[in-house]
């Protein structure tokens, strides 16, 4: 299904919204097409209209800072739904690097996905006392990390409004 990206007023980007929903927001006059999709017009009976790839609102929502929610759902995300010590991708769970009875907390740095054979290895100990290693440090991502994952791809114009 395709996907487009909407901006705010200001050129940031919001989030990356249904085609229907993105034709609906250029329909009510709450936003334009900076980007269409050329070989690809969405016809109707009466007339052909753009495909929006990216689109800019007219006014500014004003948001407070965009944080992804700590769940297991978006730790999966993160990590590419892959075991951060084996890599493989079967029998997930979460792992707290540094374990909860040794003041390890629920933060975005010390929950991983795991699978259920590295997990049980570990155990209640550390990566480094077991000598495991990580294939990534664990990291507190952006609304910016999670485009790729919502979408597919990132298209080629979306690039120049999600650097960092």
């Amino acid at each position: 299904m395709d996907k487009v990206l909407v901006l705010n007023y200001d050129y940031t980007p919001l989030n990356v919204t249904t085609l229907k929903r993105g034709v609906n927001l250029v329909l009510e006059g709450k936003a334009e097409i900076l980007y269409s999709i050329e070989n690809k017009p969405m016809k109707t009976a009466y007339k052909d209209f753009s495909r929006p790839s990216v689109i800019r609102l007219y006014r500014y929502v004003n948001i407070k800072y965009k944080r992804v929610p700590l769940n297991k759902h978006n730790i999966y995300r993160r990590d590419n739904h892959r075991c951060i010590y084996c890599g493989i991708n079967r029998n997930l769970t979460i792992d707290h690097v540094i374990p909860k009875s040794k003041g390890g907390d629920n933060t975005w740095k010390n929950m991983v996905s795991c699978c259920f054979e590295c997990n049980h290895k570990k155990g209640d100990s550390t990566p480094q006392e077991k000598s495991m290693t990580m294939t990534h440090k664990p990291f507190t991502p952006t609304f910016i990390d999670f485009v790729e994952t919502m979408s597919g791809t990132i298209l080629e114009e979306w690039k120049k409004f999600l650097k960092r």
